[in-house]
């Protein structure tokens, strides 16, 4: 009997990368700082010895740079080990846990995996309100995912509905702000969560280097909260879990302050120019305030062919498919370069 591969049920985008433009991950196509791949290189040579069992240097860094305590902060290998974790640490077994219809995959395969029972929010619109969440927690709700933004349809709340949401909410639900995106938003009315953690013991907070970052590649993500479920999530924590060069690459991201504002700045140039040059012939844009936008097709087969049509043009973006979206397409916002060439490409395509 042949034996065939398992399949990860997890679908990313295309793993062509090189000679390509990738568009489909929402990565960052500006790679990292200068000065985080001189540490790379410099530590590289040290590959041979294991990392710091918790990854403290990294967690110091994080608290000084957040003024927030190390002891409240955990790592994981991206963000994505931080929400295993959490399932395994907060749910048993036909336990319920709550969000949104289009959200981040993982949340969904984890609940399978952990044989918890997934109540859905239907943000058909791809956009919902936290009152509509509200309604469908119960006090047998567990966990609350709430990506903000939102990957992949981009909605988005503000600092006052958060607030009116976790004063209403079960205090023995954990809320999980998925914080992927955040530190693209620049309107002041946004709230990441950080500073809320110490006024609610059932908030936790969840980020990443993979974005904006661009260590996307080295896995690295963290998570804070209270230090009661920091200290029960730490016994599903494996001992090591974070790479030597992640920690580095880590450490030196956060330095690299005039970088970060840098980026951000690129991205909403380069999103601005894509919107406003894209022939909107075939598709309609939604705009998010990540590094992605949305294109809305009539129907599947036309996004399918424009997604072929980038293909053979070496460049990549995502279909949403897989998400129950098999109209849309989501783009990242590369480089200056990577969506001059996309635009102009694009705008070649014909059925």
């Amino acid at each position: 009997m042949i034996k065939i591969q398992p399949k990860n049920s997890y679908q990313g985008g295309s793993e062509n990368f090189k000679g390509f433009i990738r568009l489909s991950s929402n990565e960052n196509n500006y790679g990292p700082s200068s000065k985080v791949i001189s540490a790379i290189k410099d530590n590289s040579k040290y590959s041979n010895i294991y990392p710091e069992l918790d990854g403290n240097s990294l967690k110091l860094q994080l608290a000084k740079t957040f003024k927030i305590n190390s002891n409240q902060i955990i790592l994981g290998a991206g963000s994505d080990e931080i929400l295993q974790m959490a399932y395994a640490a907060f749910t048993k077994p036909g336990d319920e846990v709550l969000f949104t219809k289009y959200a981040f995959a993982m949340y969904s395969i984890y609940a399978k995996n952990f044989k918890c029972k997934a109540i859905k929010f239907n943000d058909k619109n791809l956009q919902f309100s936290l009152n509509d969440l509200l309604k469908l927690s119960s006090a047998n709700t567990k966990i609350i995912f709430l990506a903000n933004p939102n990957n992949p349809t981009g909605s988005i709340f503000y600092k006052k509905e958060l607030i009116n949401f976790l004063d209403k909410v079960n205090k023995k639900t954990i809320v999980i702000l998925d914080d992927a995106y955040c530190e693209y938003i620049q309107d002041k009315s946004y709230d990441n969560g950080m500073n809320l953690v110490k006024k609610y013991p059932n908030l936790m907070i969840t980020r990443s280097f993979s974005k904006i970052f661009a260590l996307g590649g080295l896995r690295i993500g963290w998570g804070y909260s209270q230090l009661h479920n920091i200290s029960k999530i730490y016994e599903f924590k494996k001992p090591f879990n974070v790479s030597r060069l992640s920690c580095i690459a880590g450490i030196e991201s956060l330095k690299s302050k005039s970088w970060l504002k840098s980026n951000i700045q690129k991205n909403i140039i380069n999103k601005n120019y894509t919107i406003n040059n894209l022939k909107k012939i075939f598709f309609e844009i939604i705009d998010t305030k990540a590094n992605f936008i949305l294109l809305k097709f009539k129907n599947e087969k036309l996004a399918n062919s424009y997604v072929n049509f980038l293909n053979k043009k070496k460049i990549t973006v995502r279909s949403l498919t897989s998400y129950g979206l098999p109209n849309y397409i989501r783009m990242t916002i590369g480089t200056q370069s990577d969506m001059r060439k996309t635009v102009k490409i694009s705008n070649k395509f014909n059925v």
